[in-house]
């Protein structure tokens, strides 16, 4: 209603091709509290969530044939917006501590030299670990000396159930692309993200941002903001970490109760997922089948792989489920593994 009263300044053009100014400011002085220096509001994009952000870092980056280091598992979504530019990938190993450098390492120096590095550093999509602080200094320099772009994807740092995550990667290399988003902390219809961009390529992002939708909406722009700069948001994120760890631990027990010896599962320390991993030679892709057939569903690991192969991990989210239904729903899930298992 607030944001409304401005109706008769910004209906009558277009403007704002990067966004509005003072939300721009707010989210660069927000970033720059989080131990992010140098934010220049200039060089923040408003975007119609993050996930217009990875289709932009795409058009700026990616041409057919290039090489794209994705995590496995990974985040389908931005499969989904790099696949329109023809690229191939490489999948860099994540363990319960997020990308493992290691194994890392020789895949930046691969011929061709990979264009970027996309991750998804804190409570990871799918997987809900988060990379060490130690890890994320390593990767940062990795990436720098073999001239690969690291695309960060950050939509859910500020969900934390205990201590804040460390710092964003941006906070270690200003050429790190950084994507940012308000779907997790104010909801995802309204679909406001920002892009912090390197400003060697602000020029192809901007040209990019204009082709596709010149601007995004000015109503809700105004709305976010008031919400940031009232306080409003930060009291809301105190009450949202409460209720999505009550989520969290609620999903948890049930795991805890009702899944056969042998299966194992992430302990997130905030975000939305769990990754569970079934024994020995089982797939995730076996029990879904079996899941079905108790009415019960969930993302099989193929889901957040370039390619699509059996794996034996799937996600399960618990964010906006009534705790009869996150149980109930363990229950079937865990009936079906214990059935595969005796087979």
């Amino acid at each position: 209603a607030d944001a409304w009263e401005e109706a008769s300044e910004i209906l009558s053009s277009y403007g704002e091709p990067h966004g509005y100014l003072p939300l721009r400011e707010a989210i660069a002085e927000r970033m720059t509290a989080r131990g992010v220096p140098g934010v220049d509001p200039e060089y923040v994009f408003i975007t119609n969530g993050s996930q217009q952000g990875l289709d932009l870092s795409a058009r700026a980056l990616f041409d057919p044939g290039d090489v794209v280091i994705v995590e496995g598992p990974t985040y389908f979504g931005a499969i989904q917006a790099f696949d329109a530019y023809q690229v191939r990938y490489l999948i860099a190993p994540v363990d319960d501590q997020g990308i493992d450098p290691d194994q890392l390492e020789p895949l930046l120096h691969s011929t061709p030299r990979p264009k970027a590095l996309y991750t998804v550093p804190s409570f990871q999509n799918p997987t809900g670990v988060t990379l060490s602080q130690e890890r994320r200094q390593r990767i940062a320099a990795m990436a720098r000396e073999a001239n690969v772009a690291i695309i960060e994807d950050d939509p859910y740092s500020e969900i934390y159930f205990g201590a804040e995550p460390a710092q964003p990667f941006r906070a270690l290399d200003e050429d790190i692309i950084y994507l940012g988003t308000f779907s997790k902390t104010l909801a995802p219809a309204l679909r406001m993200g920002w892009m912090v961009v390197p400003p060697k390529i602000f020029d192809p992002i901007a040209n990019s941002k204009e082709a596709v939708d010149l601007l995004s909406d000015k109503f809700v722009q105004r709305a976010v903001y008031r919400t940031m700069s009232d306080g409003w948001l930060d009291h809301h994120l105190l009450e949202a970490r409460a209720f999505y760890r009550r989520q969290r631990d609620q999903m948890l027990a049930a795991l805890e109760r009702e899944m056969p010896p042998g299966v194992r599962w992430t302990t997130p320390e905030g975000g939305f997922f769990t990754w569970v991993t079934l024994p020995g030679s089982l797939t995730s892709e076996e029990l879904l089948a079996r899941s079905l057939a108790h009415h019960v569903g969930f993302y099989p690991g193929s889901c957040f792989f370039p390619e699509p192969v059996p794996h034996p991990g799937f996600r399960m989210s618990y964010p906006t489920l009534p705790h009869e239904t996150i149980d109930e729903g363990v229950r079937r899930i865990g009936l079906a593994a214990r059935e595969l298992l005796d087979r």
